[in-house]
This record gives structure tokens, sequence and C-alpha cells, in this order.
């Protein structure tokens, strides 16, 4: 495990000390940001240890905790994505390795997973439009669910990590199916309302395979990618012509651009190109 600081490391790692100081008894929030909870929790932990305490989880810091806590780190690990997985999920589609890479490095936002449960972002405006298809007025559910439940996109819902579970729970004991829906699930983030278009049997069947492992995060992208298009062509073929901008277009939409993901993707192509080269 790579050393994790505050101020510099992704959400991604913080997630994972996080889920480890909790189940090593530390109250604190997992929700990927490393402030003044968990560097206190991760104090705490090294004092209560005998390590150095410098509120940075290094080699050390990793050894004591996998060793505490074996069955979280076979369990977290199990579901992890393989080497064997990103070459199949190329070879079944031919795509080339550093291709099916590069995409995994600049998309798949680092885990699919917070401790256990798999990463998700509840998104309020489409559980609106979802509750608006199953006959239920939104308008009348809103008070009090304000924070789950609201007709335009606002990032100012969004609390992170384990949280996002929690606002999914809310929104279930309104609606299981809207609910489910209206998340996005994994390490690609597919929404919940692509479930059958992508060819789950349900949106239950979907969530209930996010759950296993990013090996399944991974098929629904692919999924994904099979279907939606762009200038007549699906993803995946722009992605076999190495076009790294159209399937930045297609895949993340007119603020590309803005982002640099075509330009991110090109980079991390070459990079990992050239280390197969070699």
């Amino acid at each position: 495990m790579k050393t994790v600081k505050k101020g510099i490391s992704p959400k991604s790692d913080v997630y994972i000390l996080q889920a480890f100081l909790k189940a090593s008894g530390y109250a604190i929030e997992t929700d990927g940001d490393f402030g003044a909870g968990t560097t206190a929790a991760l104090q705490a932990f090294q004092r209560d240890n005998g390590l150095i305490v410098d509120g940075v989880a290094g080699p050390k810091t990793w050894s004591v905790l996998f060793a505490k806590h074996p069955d979280l780190l076979n369990r977290s690990s199990a579901k992890w994505l393989s080497e064997a997985n990103i070459v199949d999920f190329g070879s079944a589609r031919q795509l080339e390795v550093p291709v099916v890479r590069a995409v995994y490095a600049v998309e798949a936002g680092g885990t699919g997973f917070v401790g256990e449960l798999p990463k998700i972002l509840f998104e309020g405006h489409v559980f609106w439009d979802e509750l608006g298809k199953v006959g239920l007025d939104p308008r009348r559910l809103q008070v009090g669910n304000e924070d789950i439940l609201f007709p335009r996109w606002d990032r100012k819902s969004y609390r992170g990590g384990l949280a996002e579970h929690e606002r999914l729970a809310r929104a279930q004991r309104i609606h299981e199916e809207a609910a489910l829906k209206s998340a996005s699930w994994g390490l690609f983030q597919i929404m919940g309302n692509n479930a059958q278009w992508l060819g789950y049997r349900s949106v239950q069947d979907f969530v209930d395979r996010m759950r296993k492992n990013e090996a399944e995060h991974l098929d629904a992208f692919g999924a994904f990618i099979e279907r939606k298009k762009l200038d007549g062509k699906p993803l995946v073929e722009h992605l076999r012509a190495r076009d790294w901008e159209s399937f930045a277009k297609g895949y993340n939409g007119a603020g590309y651009k803005v982002n640099g993901y075509h330009t991110k993707l090109k980079k991390a192509y070459e990079g990992f190109a050239g280390r197969a080269a070699h």
C-alpha cells in the first residue's frame, strides 16, 4: 500500500485508510477526506500501537493495520481488479491492453469500493425524475429530504464515501427501485437507471453485481461503451481506433475539453504502450 499523507494522497487511498482505522475502533467518517478527524484517529492508532506518531500512513503503519485486520484485508483485496481482468477485457473487445489501462487510469477513480461497499454517488435530481416515472410527486416528498430530492443537479448535496450509502438508504425508504436507479455505481460510476439498457435483468440485478467486485464494474463499463454511440459508432470502436477525442466526448460529455480527458487518455496510453515495448 502506498504512503498516505494529508493534502497529497487521493481520496481512493484515504478511503482505504479510513476503513481500516474505523475497523480498529476509531470513530471517523469514511468520506475520503484526510481532515482533522482522520489525522487524530491515525495519530491515536500510531500512539496506541507504539509507532512513531507522525500522522502519515507509511509501510510500518500499514503493516500493523493489515496484521490487526487480516479478514478485512482479504475481503477487500478479493474485490479488486486483477491483471487478468484487464487482459481478458481487452481481448474480448479487440482492444490493446495499454488502451484498457489508460481508460482505467483516467476514468476509474482509483477504487470501486469504500471499505466493503461499492463506491456510489447519489443523484437527488435523478431521484426527482425517477419518482415521477413511478407516479409519485417529488414535490410532496421533498420536505425533510431536501438533500436527496431536488429538481436540478447540485454538487453541494454530495457527502462522499459511506455517507452516500446513508443518503441512498433514506431514498430507498421512499421508493426502493427509484433510489437504486438514482445512484452511480463502482469504478466507472455507471448510473443505475442504465441497468436494463445495459442488459441486466433489473436494477437490483445490476446493484447485486456491483456489490461483488471491481471485475463486475469493468463488465458494466464494457456494456456501456458497446451500446453508447457517438457519430453512429459505439464508443468501443473509437477506443479501438485510439480516437481519444471522440471517446472522451461520448463518455464524458460536452465538458471533456475543459477537463482535458482526451489529452489525459492519450498521455496515459503513450506511457503504458512505451512501458510495454521495453
